[in-house]
């Protein structure tokens, strides 16, 4: 009985080895590691380039501009102290000496009356009225008093106006426009920032496969949610900014409800232009890596390659601070469980610079 049937071993290994070669097992086994090794070298391209790009060189020109900065703050102080020595320097101003003399008291003469004689009673003659016209509000018969300034005042005064009375620090200038009140204007700031974002997405509608029976069941999306934080570095009129967000949606179809949601990390180059004093106008490209997931009562979750082109606008609400709103058209490589991913994204976000 344990003798094994003539031919036995023979047709186990026959099996065996037609199991491992049979064509549509090995093509499986190389299409599996093709497609990993696919998204481990398209992350690798897009994630080092970026860093290489941001942290790869340190600007030399910022820690140069840093010195020259302090060095023309030691020179201004310098003067500064000077300018307040000379300045207490001045003699004090003597003070007027308002005390009035006492009136001198002069006798009246006495009249010569002959004894026994009754004097005429005295002439009163009538006053003369002049007309006195009223000049820069004074009161009426005031003459307006002119004092001369003396130079050490107007010196001091002129001096006053001279000094820069501005906090450094905050960088702000004044500009007079006509007979416009003063606009207060913030430097643009360039060198590394950060931020979060939010905002909402509108889909448009997908499908997903079954490969089990290879049927395609379609769904209609609805209106999701966006956030997400970015880093980047602000070179003037070009920003590169690398990105992480996440967006999920629900969709309807074929009496199911699906619920799909996306993590993606990203690179964008941005390009700016500026319209007003403190309005620019942008538009740029993303590309990165995003992780699907598409749930119902069966997974058809993937990775695909993720990319999408926005423009918009940024206002410098402060110095380090500005607000940007945009809008993206978003669109993802399709995948054999499901078809790509597409939408309407409109952002809202706040960068904070370092």
């Amino acid at each position: 009985s344990t003798t094994p049937a003539p031919g036995g071993s023979r047709q186990s290994t026959a099996r065996r080895f037609f199991l491992l070669f049979h064509p549509f097992l090995f093509w499986e086994k190389i299409r599996k590691y093709l497609s990993v090794m696919k998204f481990a070298l398209l992350f690798f391209l897009t994630h080092f380039a970026a860093f290489v790009f941001l942290f790869g060189q340190q600007d030399q020109s910022d820690s140069y501009a840093f010195a020259a900065q302090l060095s023309a703050l030691k020179v201004k102080s310098a003067a500064h102290e000077k300018e307040i020595e000379a300045l207490l320097s001045v003699p004090e101003l003597q003070p007027t000496d308002f005390d009035i003399a006492p009136p001198v008291t002069i006798p009246s003469p006495q009249p010569l009356v002959p004894p026994n004689q009754v004097p005429p009673p005295p002439y009163l003659p009538v006053p003369d009225y002049n007309e006195v016209k009223e000049t820069n509000n004074a009161p009426l018969g005031i003459e307006e008093a002119k004092y001369d300034t003396p130079a050490s005042q107007s010196s001091a005064t002129s001096f006053a106006e001279g000094l820069d009375l501005n906090n450094s620090d905050d960088k702000m200038e004044k500009v007079n426009s006509g007979d416009d009140a003063d606009k207060i204007l913030f430097m643009r700031h360039e060198g590394y920032y950060f931020g979060p974002l939010l905002g909402f997405v509108i889909p448009d509608g997908g499908a997903v496969r079954d490969l089990g029976i290879g049927n395609k069941i379609k769904y209609d999306s609805d209106t999701g949610y966006f956030i997400g934080i970015q880093f980047g570095k602000d070179f003037g009129s070009i920003r590169w900014e690398v990105e992480y967000s996440h967006l999920g949606f629900d969709g309807q179809g074929s009496g199911t409800n699906f619920e799909i949601s996306t993590h993606d990390f990203m690179t964008r180059l941005v390009l700016e232009r500026e319209i007003g004093e403190l309005i620019d106008l942008r538009g740029g490209l993303g590309m990165g890596i995003g992780f699907i997931s598409i749930e119902n009562n069966q997974d058809y979750s993937g990775e695909s390659f993720v990319y999408d082109l926005g423009i918009g606008a940024s206002y410098r609400l402060r110095e380090n601070m500005n607000l940007s709103l945009d809008y993206r058209y978003f669109l993802s490589a399709a995948e054999d469980r499901y078809d790509r991913l597409k939408g309407h994204i409109f952002t809202a976000s706040a960068n904070f610079d370092l």
